[in-house]
C-alpha cells in the first residue's frame, strides 16, 4: 500500500517504533524501491538544500480530527537511557537513602533518650526497627518523587526520566510496582537487574517489564557545542598542573569540614567523617556540571566536554570524577599514550579536556568555589573546640602531624595524668589496687547500675553468669550535674578495667562523652559502655573504675564496681 501521510493512523512515539517487528524501506533519488543502484546516466546531482534551524516549539504534522481531544505533543526527544547513566543516578539515591539511615537514627536516639547509634543498636530489636523505617522512607522516597516528577534526585541529576511504555507520565500504581520489586532486582549484587536490563531492547528491569515503564534519556536542546574539529585537546602537562589546583583546594576544604567536627557533637561528626569522600568527589563533579570546568582548569584556560562536543550532564560528570583516586596512579601516566588524551575516568564517561578559554558563568562559578573553600578552612581553623584539640591539644596545622603514618601526638594539655601503675607484687603479698581518682564534686551522684553480658548484642543472658569471650554491658545514670546557659548538660567518662592480676584490661579516658538539652526538673544522664574479654580471660574478680566529669561545673565523681568471671 502506498504512504498515505494523510490518513489518520496513530502517531508512533520513538519507543514504540522500536518494539514493532515489521519496519518500511524508504528509498532515495538514486535507488530503486528494491534498493538497486540506479545506473549513473539516470543519476541526479545531489542538491545542497539551505540551512534552517530547528523549530522552538514540537510541529504538529496534521491537525486533529474534529471533535478528537488534542493529543499531547513531546517535550522533546528522549531514547532509553544506557546502563551507565542508571548506574550513576543510582549512586546518586544511594547518598539519600545513606544520610536517611542516619536521620531515622537521630529521631529514634532522641525517642529512646539514648546517647549514640552503638547504644541503640545493643537489641536486635531496636537494630531491625531502625533498617526497617529506613528502608520504608526510601520507599517512600522513591515512589513521591517519581509519581509527582517523574524522577528522583538522582535521575534529574543524570537527566533521567520514569514514562509508560505508550510514552504517557507514569501513574502512582506503576511506579509503586516498579519500586516494589526492587526488593527482586537488588539482592546478588543487583545482578539480576543488570541480567534483565541487558536482555531488553529498552533496557527494562524486572521491575519495568512488570510495571511497564521505561527510564528515559532526555536531550538537551540548542545547548552550546564546542567544535572539535577546530578545538585543540589539552596537553598533559597542563592538566597535571590544573589538577595539582584542583588537588590542593579540594583538600583543603576536606580538612576544614574536619576540623569543624566538634567532640560534643558524636553523630554529627560520625556523619560528617564519612562524608568526607563524598566531598572530595562532589567538589569536582558539581563544578564541572554547572560550569564545565573547575577553577584549576579554569586558570589554564581548559574546559570539560562530552565526546561530540556538548557540556558535561550530571553522569558524565559524576562517573569521570568516580575513577580519580585511581587516575592517581593510573590514570595520569596513561593518559599520554591515550590518542585523545583521555584518562580512565575520560573513557568511561566519554568526556574530553579541551583547550578553550571558559565562558563567563564559568569563571564566576570557579570564584564562587574558592570563596567557599576558604570560608570553610577559615571557620574550620578557628574552631576552638574541634577534635584534634580536644583529643591530642594539638592547633590546626600541627596537627597535620596526626596524619603522618607513624606520628605520636602530644597528649591533650590539661588532661587528667593517668593513675599510676601499680607495682607487681610478691606472690606472698596480697596485691594492691590503684588507688580510686579523687572526687571533687559533692552534687554528682549514682542513680542506677547495672551489669549484663553476653556473646554478642542483641543476644543478653539472665543468669548473671560472665564468661570469657563475652561481652560486658555496664549501664548506670548520673545526676547532679550543672546546666548551661543553654540548659545543656556537658558530661564525660573516663573508663580503667583491671583483671584479677591488675592489669588494665581497658584504660580509656573520654570513652563517653554526652551533650544534651534537659528540661526534667530532676535530670538524670544514662551512659552505657561495652567490655570485650578475652577468649583466655583468666577467671576472678574484675574491678571496674568509673569517672565522671562535669564539664560545666569543672568537676569530676569517681566510683568503682566489680564482677567476677567463672
Amino acid at each position: 500500500m502506498p504512504l498515505n501521510w494523510d490518513d489518520d493512523e496513530e502517531e508512533l512515539t520513538e519507543i514504540e517504533f522500536k518494539k514493532r517487528s515489521s519496519r518500511v524501506i524508504v528509498h532515495d533519488e538514486n535507488t530503486t524501491p528494491m534498493g538497486e543502484p540506479l545506473p549513473a546516466a539516470r543519476r541526479e546531482a545531489p542538491r545542497e538544500l539551505p540551512y534552517r534551524p530547528p523549530p522552538a516549539q514540537p510541529v504538529v504534522l496534521k491537525e486533529p480530527r474534529p471533535g478528537a481531544a488534542p493529543r499531547p505533543q513531546p517535550a522533546g526527544a528522549y531514547s532509553p537511557a544506557p546502563l551507565r547513566d542508571r548506574f550513576a543516578a543510582f549512586l546518586v539515591d544511594s547518598l539519600v537513602a545513606f544520610y536517611a539511615y542516619f536521620l531515622v537514627g537521630y529521631g529514634l536516639l532522641k525517642f529512646f533518650g539514648m546517647p549514640g547509634i552503638a547504644t541503640l543498636h545493643l537489641g536486635r530489636g531496636r537494630f531491625l526497627m531502625h533498617v526497617g523505617i529506613t528502608l520504608l522512607v526510601v520507599f517512600f522516597y522513591y515512589v513521591t518523587m517519581e509519581s509527582v516528577f517523574g524522577a528522583t534526585l538522582g535521575k534529574l541529576f543524570c537527566r533521567l526520566r520514569v514514562i509508560e511504555e505508550s510514552g504517557q507520565a507514569a501513574s502512582l500504581g506503576n511506579v509503586f510496582i516498579r519500586n516494589f520489586l526492587r526488593i527482586v532486582d537488588y539482592p546478588l549484587f543487583f545482578l539480576i537487574a543488570v541480567i534483565a536490563m541487558e536482555s531488553s531492547p529498552l533496557n527494562q528491569r524486572l521491575g519495568d517489564r512488570a510495571a511497564k515503564t521505561i527510564v528515559i534519556k532526555k536531550t538537551r536542546r540548542y545547548v552550546p557545542a564546542v567544535d572539535l574539529a577546530h578545538t585543540p585537546l589539552a596537553s598533559t602537562l597542563s592538566r597535571i598542573f590544573a589538577e595539582c589546583l584542583d588537588l590542593v583546594l579540594s583538600l583543603l576544604l576536606i580538612y576544614g569540614t574536619f576540623l569543624l567536627m566538634r567532640p560534643s557533637r558524636p553523630l554529627l561528626s560520625y556523619v560528617v567523617l564519612l562524608s568526607l569522600p563524598v566531598i572530595f568527589v562532589a567538589y569536582y563533579t558539581v563544578l564541572e556540571f554547572l560550569t564545565g570546568t573547575t577553577p584549576g582548569k579554569a586558570l589554564f584556560k581548559r574546559q570539560v566536554v562530552l565526546d561530540h562536543g556538548e557540556p558535561p550532564d550530571g553522569a558524565g560528570a559524576l562517573i569521570r570524577n568516580l575513577f580519580r583516586p585511581l587516575d592517581y596512579f593510573l590514570g595520569y601516566p596513561l593518559m599520554t599514550l591515550s590518542r585523545r588524551k583521555q584518562r580512565l575516568g575520560d573513557m568511561a564517561a566519554d568526556t574530553l579536556v579541551v583547550a578553550k578559554p571558559p565562558a563567563q558563568k564559568a569563571w564566576l562559578g570557579s570564584a564562587i568555589a574558592v570563596a567557599l573553600v576558604l570560608a570553610v578552612a577559615y571557620f574550620g581553623f578557628r574552631n576552638p573546640n574541634h577534635l584534634i584539640r580536644a583529643q591530642y591539644g594539638l592547633g590546626p596545622i600541627e596537627g597535620l602531624k596526626v596524619f603522618l603514618p607513624g606520628a605520636r601526638p602530644a597528649p591533650k594539655k590539661g588532661a587528667p595524668s593517668p593513675a599510676p601503675a601499680t607495682p607487681k607484687p610478691l606472690p606472698e603479698k596480697p596485691k594492691s589496687a590503684a588507688p580510686l581518682p579523687a572526687s571533687t564534686s559533692d552534687k554528682l551522684s549514682l542513680a542506677e547500675f547495672y551489669f549484663a553480658t553476653g556473646p554478642a548484642p542483641g543476644q543478653i543472658r539472665k543468669d548473671g553468669v560472665f564468661r570469657s569471650g563475652d561481652l560486658v554491658f555496664v549501664f548506670f545514670k548520673v545526676q547532679g550535674f550543672q546546666l548551661n546557659e543553654q540548659q545543656e548538660a556537658s558530661i564525660g567518662e573516663d573508663l580503667r578495667v583491671e583483671d584479677p592480676e591488675g592489669k588494665a584490661l581497658v584504660d580509656q579516658p573520654r570513652v563517653v562523652e554526652l551533650v544534651k538539652v534537659v528540661k526534667e526538673a530532676n535530670p538524670s544522664m544514662l551512659f552505657a559502655n561495652q567490655i570485650k574479654l578475652p577468649k583466655d580471660a583468666p577467671v576472678g574478680k574484675y574491678r571496674a573504675v568509673f569517672t565522671v566529669y562535669d564539664k560545666v561545673a569543672e568537676t569530676q565523681f569517681s566510683f568503682e564496681k566489680s564482677f567476677e568471671l567463672q
